[in-house]
């Protein structure tokens, strides 16, 4: 069923207002003794980062329920597969320029930066089956894959040039308040957008909506017809 023109004006005012409040959060967060206002980049990239796996994840999950049998599944996780690409694009390009501004260089053998381009890789191949081939179970099956392997690699890789948890483990208020402020701001921005694109004007199986069909007119009755032969 698609949005009601309320409900879709209301997802449409929630991705300025939620951008707002993003920059906000963004511009609470103090400088840090050694990076500065930088310490603003890295975090919002983070922060970026942990949506963007949450987004992930549920692809894949909705592409189990899908596989499974749920039809109603396949609308969303095809949306949060369309979401979850562009945005991955964009944290790549945040955590090649946060590497480049940080440590003066890029280390194209650092292990997670290798895993970035390897799910970009990934995701994009999952997408182009989708656009190619009409198989939705494919890149549904694909989603839960690329969504168990990103979180394997995220549990084993080694973490070479990022401490674990340093908002949380830095103890300020401002830090964790800001970090939870974007992550919460992003995933309004997300859900708000796949949202629109799952319950687009357009069937579960990527159908046009029906158009009813008018039924033919009925010929007109001229009153008094009946009557006209015995008045001559």
């Amino acid at each position: 069923m698609p949005l009601s023109r309320t409900v879709r004006t209301t997802l449409l005012a929630l991705i300025p207002l939620a951008i707002v409040g993003c920059v906000i959060a963004i511009l609470s967060i103090p400088p840090d003794a050694r990076l500065g206002t930088m310490v603003r980049f890295v975090m919002f990239h983070g922060a970026a980062t942990w949506v963007n796996m949450g987004t992930f994840t549920l692809a894949g999950l909705l592409g189990v329920a899908f596989i499974l049998g749920a039809k109603g599944a396949q609308r969303w996780n095809e949306a949060f597969r369309w979401f979850s690409l562009p945005l991955w694009v964009v944290n790549t390009a945040l955590g090649i320029v946060s590497m480049k501004l940080l440590w003066g260089g890029i280390l194209w053998d650092e292990p997670r930066l290798l895993m970035t381009f390897g799910i970009l890789a990934a995701s994009v191949i999952t997408l182009a089956l989708q656009l190619i081939f009409d198989h939705p179970k494919v890149p549904a099956a694909l989603d839960a894959l690329l969504a168990g392997t990103l979180w394997y690699l995220v549990l084993v890789l080694p973490n070479l040039f990022h401490p674990d948890s340093p908002v949380f483990s830095s103890g300020d208020p401002a830090f964790i308040n800001g970090f939870f402020g974007m992550v919460g701001t992003i995933a309004v921005v997300a859900l708000a957008v796949v949202t629109l694109i799952a319950r687009r004007g357009r069937g579960q199986s990527g159908e046009a909506a029906r158009v009813p069909v008018p039924s033919a007119p009925r010929e007109p009755v001229l009153v008094g017809a009946a009557e006209a032969p015995e008045a001559e």
